[in-house]
C-alpha cells in the first residue's frame, strides 16, 4: 500500500505545478498555499519563502532528471549512438510522465541567478558538453567546438519538447528516434 502524501508534498506539488505554469516570477506564496489546500502559515513552517522552495525544489527534480541521463551518457559499455539514442529517449520518456516537473526545471532555470546554477557533472549542459568531448576524443564524431556542438544538441533535443508543451507540435511514439537522428547529423557522427 501506497504511504500517503504529507502536507509537505501536497505542498512541493502544488509549488512545481505553479512554478511550471505561472512561472516563478508570477507564482505567489498565496498562490501555493491555496493550491495545497493549507494556509500561508503552513508554507512558512517548511520554507522561509517562496525563492528558497523553488530554489530547493529544481535543485531536487533536477537532480533526479540528471541521474537518468548521466547513468545512460556515462555507460562506456554501449557504443556511442546507443548511448546518444538512449539517453534522448529517457528525456523523452521523463517528459511524458513528468510534464509539469520537466517544464519546471527547463523554465524556472531562468528565474535563478546566473551563478547560483549549478556546474559540473550533474548539470545537462555541462554533461553534454562532456559527452561530446568524449565523442570526439573516441574519434565517433570530427574534431570540433564542443561547447557549440552541445549547445546544438540540447536545442535539437529541448525545442520539440518545448513546442509540444505549447501545444505546436504533436510527439510520437518514434519522435525520440527521429530527434536522435536528426542529432547525430548535428554531431557528424561516423555511421
Amino acid at each position: 500500500m501506497a504511504r500517503p502524501n504529507t502536507k509537505r508534498e501536497h505542498i512541493e506539488e502544488a509549488a512545481i505545478r505553479l512554478f511550471a505554469t505561472k512561472g516563478l516570477a508570477r507564482t505567489t506564496i498565496k498562490d501555493i498555499a491555496t493550491a495545497a489546500g493549507v494556509t500561508e502559515g503552513a508554507l512558512y513552517r517548511h520554507y522561509p519563502g517562496k525563492e528558497e522552495m523553488a530554489w530547493k525544489l529544481y535543485n531536487r527534480e533536477l537532480d533526479i532528471f540528471t541521474r537518468i541521463i548521466s547513468d545512460i551518457l556515462l555507460d562506456q559499455r554501449l557504443e556511442f549512438q546507443i548511448r546518444l539514442t538512449l539517453a534522448i529517449r529517457a528525456i523523452y520518456d521523463y517528459y511524458h510522465a513528468n510534464t509539469e516537473k520537466f517544464a519546471f526545471i527547463l523554465l524556472t532555470q531562468h528565474g535563478f541567478p546566473e551563478d547560483t546554477l549549478p556546474h559540473g557533472v550533474l548539470d545537462p549542459m555541462d554533461m553534454a558538453v562532456h559527452f561530446v568531448g568524449q565523442a570526439i576524443g573516441e574519434g565517433e564524431i570530427s574534431p570540433c567546438d564542443a561547447e557549440l556542438h552541445a549547445a546544438l544538441l540540447m536545442g535539437a533535443i529541448l525545442q520539440p519538447l518545448v513546442m509540444h508543451r505549447y501545444g505546436r507540435l504533436e510527439l510520437g511514439p518514434d519522435t525520440y528516434c527521429q530527434v536522435a537522428v536528426a542529432c547525430l547529423r548535428v554531431l557528424g557522427a561516423k555511421q
